[in-house]
């Protein structure tokens, strides 16, 4: 049974990553976002490193420039998303989940909703379904699309119910 609720997560985190990454904010959108990115050195090194890794030019070098902005600035909001993203794209679920958790942390703004999402879906894989509920529950609070709330809602169910289930089978 526990194999089988684990494929079910594990398919589930990978469904959700691919629409994950293919809807995940990457340039700001109006020009007076891009006017300011361009006056931002910060900002425009995160774009760098991003365009490396995407890219694949140089990956590495990418993740060094993320790191080195976070050593200056642990809470910078978007160095660490993109890491996570990254972290996820590696299967390095432990890593980030770390760089979620600052995410939402910091993200006074709620620049990115999406990481209450991933965050979730860290805690899931590392066994603490107890963690993931309410994430998973903030992030159907903040977000409007039918097809995805609809996706959070059905994990939501298995979860909860999963959950039922243990705890009848330790009242037996």
């Amino acid at each position: 049974m526990k194999r089988r609720v684990g494929i079910t997560i594990l398919l589930s985190v990978f469904v959700l990553l691919a629409v994950g990454l293919a809807t995940a904010p990457r340039l700001p959108a109006d020009r007076r976002e891009v006017a300011k990115a361009v006056a931002d050195p910060i900002q425009l090194k995160i774009d760098r490193a991003v365009g490396l890794v995407h890219t694949g030019e140089n990956p590495m070098e990418g993740i060094a420039l993320l790191r080195e902005i976070l050593e200056e600035d642990s809470t910078q909001i978007d160095a660490n998303w993109h890491l996570g993203q990254f972290s996820l794209t590696s299967q390095q679920f432990d890593k980030a989940t770390l760089r979620f958790e600052k995410v939402v942390r910091y993200d006074k703004a709620g620049k990115y909703p999406q990481a209450y999402f991933w965050l979730a879906q860290g805690k899931m894989a590392e066994g603490r379904t107890d963690e993931a509920i309410p994430l998973l529950e903030t992030y159907l609070g903040m977000e409007s699309d039918t097809i995805v709330r609809n996706g959070v809602l059905g994990i939501l169910e298995r979860l909860k119910a999963e959950k039922n289930q243990e705890l009848q089978e330790q009242k037996q």
